[in-house]
C-alpha cells in the first residue's frame, strides 16, 4: 500500500463509500417515494372525510335555521339559513371531485328542503298553519334522505381511509427492515475497508511519531523511518530536514549566546542607563546603570513588561516630578515624546535628580533609549545662572549709581548756578527793599514836615499834595510787597541749591509722616488762630523702615500738607458752606516691594489744563504773592531723583486732590513685624 499515496487510498475509500451510499440512498428514496404516495392518498382521504363532516355540519345548520324560521318567522333566521346553504354548496363542490353522484343527490335534497321550507314559512306568515304543516312534511322526508346519503358517504370514506392507512403502515415497516439490513451491510463493508486503510497509515505514522518525540526530547540522532512514495515518506524527508535544521540552529544559537553575552557585557560597561524596547514597546534588556537610576522599579524591570506599565509604576512610586501637571497630562506628554522621538528631553525626579533621555528608533521598529544623570550639570547651570543674575544685578546697580552720579552732578551744577544767580539778585534786591523802607520813613517825615505848612496853602494845592503823598505811599507799599515776594523766590532758589546735603539712614516711615503732619498742623495754627481741619490717619503697621534722607522727605511731606491745608481753607472761604468740613487724609501702605504715602484733601482740586505743569519750577496755581512755584518741583526732585521713587497726582476740580508718593524698598528695609523680630532676637 505504500506505493499508493494516502490521498489515493482515501479517494478510493471515499469512492467505494460513495457508491454504497448512492445505492442505498437510491433504494431508500424509491421506497420512501412509494410510501409518500400512500401517505398523500391517505391525506386526501382525510381531507375528503373532513369536507364531508363540514357538509354534514352545514346541512344541520340549515335544518336548524329553517326550523327556527318556521317557528319565529324572523328575517335573521332566514339569512342564516341561506348562509348555511351557500357554505353547504361550497363543501359539496369539493365532494363533487370525489363522488359526484352523492354530491349531486345531497344538493338536490337540500334544494328541495329549502324550497319547501320557504313555501311553508310563507303559509305560516299568512296564518295558514295547517297548510304550512302539510308543506313541512315532504321537507322532513328530504332531510332524512340527505342525512342518510351523508351518513353513507362518511361511512364509505372512513373505511377507504382505514384501508389506505393500513397498507401504508405495512409498506413502511417493510421499508424500515430492508433499510436497516442495507445500512448494516454498508457499515460492515466500510469498517473493513477503513481498518485496512488506517493500518497502512497508522503503522508508519507511529514510527514517525516516535522519531518526532525523540527529537522533541532533544535526541537529534534518533532513527527516522525510511521515506516511501506516499505522504508519510514526504513527512519522513521533512523530519530529516527539520532534524538537520535543529542541529544547525543549535550551533547558531550557541554562537548567538556568545555574541549576546558580549553585547550584554558591552552594555553593562556603558556609564549611562541603557534600555532596549521591541516593536511592541516591550522591555528587551536594560543595564545595571538604568536599574540604579530607577532603583524602586526592580520588580517591574522584566523582559516583556510594557513601557506604559513601567512609567505608570514610576508615577505610583512618586519618582517623577510632574512639574505642576496632572498625572493624565504628564503621561500624555511622555507617551507622545516616546512614540515620536525627536532628540533628547529632560525629566526631574523628586529626589532632586535630573535625567536626560535620548530615544532613537531601530530599523525593526524597536527603540533604544539612553538615560543620563545630568544632576551635576544642572547644578553648574544653576550656579552659572545665579552668577549671571548677580552680574546683571551688579551691572544694573552700577548703571543706577552712574545715573545717580550724573544726576547729582547735574543737580550740583544747577545748584551752583542757582545759588550764584540768587546771590547776585539778592544784593540789588536788598537795596530795593531797604530803600523802599527808607523811602516810606522819609515820606512819613515829609508828612510831619508839611503838617504846619499845608493849612497855609490853597485848597487845590493841598489836594494835589495829598494825592501825591497817597500815590507815593501806595507805590512804596507795592514795591515792598513785590520785593518781599522776590526775596521769597530767592530763598527758595537757595534752598533748592542746597538739596541733597543730608545722609541716607533708616527711618520709620509712619513716625516720620506723623511728625511732619503734627509740625505742619501746629505751624498753620500758629499763623492763623482760626485755622481748623480734620486729620484722618490710616497708617499701615507693616510700612516699616526705609533708607531715606529724613530731612528731605520731611520737606516733601510738609509741602504736601501745607498745600492740602491751603486748598481746603480756600474751598471753605470761597463756597461759604457751613456744612463743609475741611479734611486731610494721610495713609501709608507697603505694596509690591514699595511703600506708598498718600495725602488726600477735599479742597478745590486742580484744573485739568494745569495738572501736567504742577511739577514745573516756578509754576503755581496760587495767586500772586502766595506761592513761589518751587515747592512741588523741589518735592518731585527729592522723591524721583534722590530716592528713585514715583510721584503721582489724582485730582478732580472742586472735589479733591490726592498725591501718591511711592518709595522703593531696599535690601536693608524691613517691615515693622520683621524689625520687632530682630529687636527681640
Amino acid at each position: 500500500m505504500s506505493k499508493f499515496s494516502i490521498r489515493t487510498r482515501l479517494i478510493a475509500l471515499a469512492g467505494i463509500g460513495l457508491v454504497v451510499f448512492l445505492g442505498t440512498s437510491f433504494f431508500l428514496t424509491r421506497t420512501l417515494v412509494r410510501n409518500a404516495d400512500s401517505l398523500t392518498a391517505q391525506t386526501e382521504f382525510v381531507e375528503v372525510l373532513e369536507t364531508t363532516y363540514r357538509a354534514s355540519k352545514e346541512f344541520d345548520e340549515m335544518k336548524y335555521w329553517l326550523a327556527d324560521l318556521a317557528v319565529s318567522l324572523l328575517m335573521n333566521s332566514e339569512q342564516r339559513a341561506n348562509t348555511a346553504r351557500r357554505q353547504l354548496d361550497d363543501q359539496l363542490d369539493r365532494l363533487g371531485a370525489v363522488d359526484p353522484e352523492a354530491a349531486a343527490a345531497i344538493r338536490t335534497d337540500a334544494d328541495l328542503v329549502l324550497q319547501q321550507s320557504m313555501v311553508a314559512v310563507e303559509a305560516y306568515t299568512n296564518d295558514q298553519r295547517v297548510i304550512g304543516n302539510s308543506l313541512m312534511a315532504p321537507a322532513r322526508a328530504h332531510i332524512q334522505d340527505a342525512d342518510k346519503e351523508l351518513t353513507a358517504l362518511v361511512t364509505r370514506l372512513r373505511e377507504e381511509s382505514r384501508a389506505v392507512r393500513n397498507a401504508a403502515v405495512e409498506r413502511t415497516e417493510q421499508t424500515l427492515h430492508l433499510a436497516l439490513a442495507v445500512v448494516a451491510l454498508a457499515v460492515a463493508a466500510g469498517l473493513v475497508l477503513t481498518t485496512f486503510l488506517m493500518r497502512s497509515i497508522s503503522l508508519p505514522l507511529g514510527r514517525l511519531v516516535t522519531a518526532m518525540d525523540g527529537i522533541t526530547a532533544g535526541d537529534l540522532h534518533v532513527e527516522i523511518p525510511p521515506a516511501g512514495k506516499d505522504e508519510i515518506g514526504a513527512m519522513s524527508r521533512t523530519l530529516a530536514l527539520f532534524r538537520d535544521s535543529l542541529i544547525e540552529r543549535k550551533r547558531l544559537s550557541e554562537e548567538r549566546d556568545v555574541q549576546r553575552r558580549m553585547i550584554e557585557t558591552a552594555v553593562e560597561t556603558i556609564t549611562d542607563g541603557f534600555v532596549l524596547w521591541d516593536s511592541d514597546d516591550g522591555l528587551v534588556l536594560c543595564n545595571s546603570k538604568f536599574r540604579e537610576l530607577y532603583a524602586g522599579l526592580q520588580g517591574h524591570l522584566r523582559p516583556g513588561v510594557s513601557f506604559e506599565e513601567i512609567v505608570g509604576a514610576a508615577l505610583d512610586m512618586g519618582l517623577h516630578d510632574l512639574g505642576g501637571l496632572s498625572r493624565e497630562a504628564w503621561l500624555a506628554r511622555r507617551y507622545k515624546m516616546h512614540s515620536k522621538p525627536s532628540g533628547s528631553h529632560t525629566h526631574h525626579h523628586n529626589d532632586n535628580r535630573w535625567i536626560r533621555v535620548t530615544e532613537r528608533r531601530t530599523p525593526d521598529g524597536g527603540m533604544v533609549a539612553v538615560y543620563t544623570d545630568i544632576s551635576e550639570l544642572k547644578e553648574h547651570e544653576q550656579d552659572l545662572r545665579l552668577a549671571k543674575d548677580e552680574a546683571v544685578q551688579a551691572l544694573q546697580d552700577l548703571k543706577q549709581a552712574q545715573n545717580n552720579l550724573v544726576q547729582a552732578e547735574k543737580l550740583a551744577l544747577l545748584g551752583q548756578l542757582v545759588a550764584g544767580i540768587a546771590h547776585e539778585i539778592k544784593n540789588p534786591l536788598n537795596f530795593i527793599n531797604n530803600f523802599s523802607e527808607l523811602s516810606v520813613e522819609l515820606l512819613d517825615e515829609l508828612k510831619d514836615a508839611l503838617t504846619e505848612a499845608l493849612p497855609h496853602l490853597d485848597e487845590k494845592t493841598r489836594k494835589n499834595v495829598g494825592d501825591l503823598i497817597a500815590t507815593l505811599t501806595t507805590n512804596l507799599d507795592k514795591i515792598g510787597q513785590h520785593g518781599g515776594r522776590a526775596d521769597s523766590i530767592v530763598k527758595s532758589m537757595l534752598a533748592h541749591s542746597r538739596e541733597g546735603a543730608g545722609e541716607r539712614r533708616l527711618a520709620d516711615i509712619n513716625a516720620l509722616v506723623e511728625e511732619s503732619l503734627n509740625l505742619a498742623y501746629h505751624g498753620a495754627r500758629a499763623q492763623d488762630q482760626g485755622f481748623n481741619i480734620a486729620l484722618e490717619r490710616d497708617f499701615d503697621k507693616n510700612a516699616g523702615t526705609l533708607e531715606v534722607i529724613p530731612q528731605d522727605l520731611s520737606r516733601v511731606l510738609l509741602n504736601l500738607f501745607a498745600n492740602g491745608f491751603y486748598a481746603t481753607q480756600k474751598r471753605k472761604h470761597d463756597n461759604d458752606d457751613p456744612a463743609f468740613q475741611p479734611t486731610l487724609n494721610v495713609a501709608t501702605r507697603r505694596v509690591d516691594g514699595a511703600v506708598e504715602i498718600r495725602v488726600r484733601d477735599n479742597g478745590t482740586g486742580i484744573p485739568k489744563d494745569v495738572v501736567d505743569k504742577i511739577f514745573t519750577p516756578f509754576f503755581t496755581t496760587k495767586p500772586t504773592g502766595e506761592g513761589t512755584g518751587l515747592g512741588l518741583s523741589l518735592s518731585y526732585d527729592i522723591v524721583v531723583h534722590q530716592h528713585n521713587g514715583t510721584f503721582d497726582v489724582d485730582t478732580r476740580e472742586g472735589e479733591y486732590t490726592e498725591f501718591i508718593v511711592s518709595l522703593p524698598c531696599g535690601p536693608g528695609d524691613t517691615t515693622t513685624a520683621a524689625r520687632a523680630g530682630k529687636i527681640a532676637t
